[in-house]
């Protein structure tokens, strides 16, 4: 299959995709605004948000005890630490399947794991161009 027809089918599931969402939202639409116009709905919605409300407060509150925000901060670091180290790991993936031929690679534990790739298509900003 050449360029001239794989860019034709991309282009082709790029409409396809855009007319589903379209319909997703219009059904969506329906669905909600079955849900706006009962009343016993509305009524403990209302409930609802008003306890989400308190409890947002009391979060805030806990929040903002010395060793609730040291722990979050703790737990950012984590994160941060977490997504560096498996930044780093996808880089010796590619690494190592350009080199190894192969797209799984065994654990320690003896467990087999697959190496895939993930491709997405994101919209071009303006500033990019």
């Amino acid at each position: 299959m050449g360029i001239i027809e794989i860019t034709s089918i991309v282009k082709r599931y790029i409409g396809d995709i855009e007319k589903l969402k379209a319909n997703i939202k219009a059904e969506k639409e329906m669905y909600d605004s079955s849900f706006e116009n009962d009343a016993k709905y509305s009524e403990s919605s209302e409930k609802a948000k008003q306890a989400a409300r308190e409890l947002h407060a009391i979060k805030q509150t806990v929040t903002k005890q010395p060793a609730v925000e040291a722990s979050v901060a703790k737990l950012r670091e984590l994160k941060d630490e977490l997504k560096d180290m498996q930044d780093a790991l996808s880089g010796y993936l590619q690494q190592y399947q350009k080199i190894s031929g192969t797209n799984v690679i065994e654990g320690d534990d003896g467990t087999l794991r697959q190496i895939v790739h993930i491709y997405k298509l994101i919209k071009k900003s303006s500033k990019d161009m």
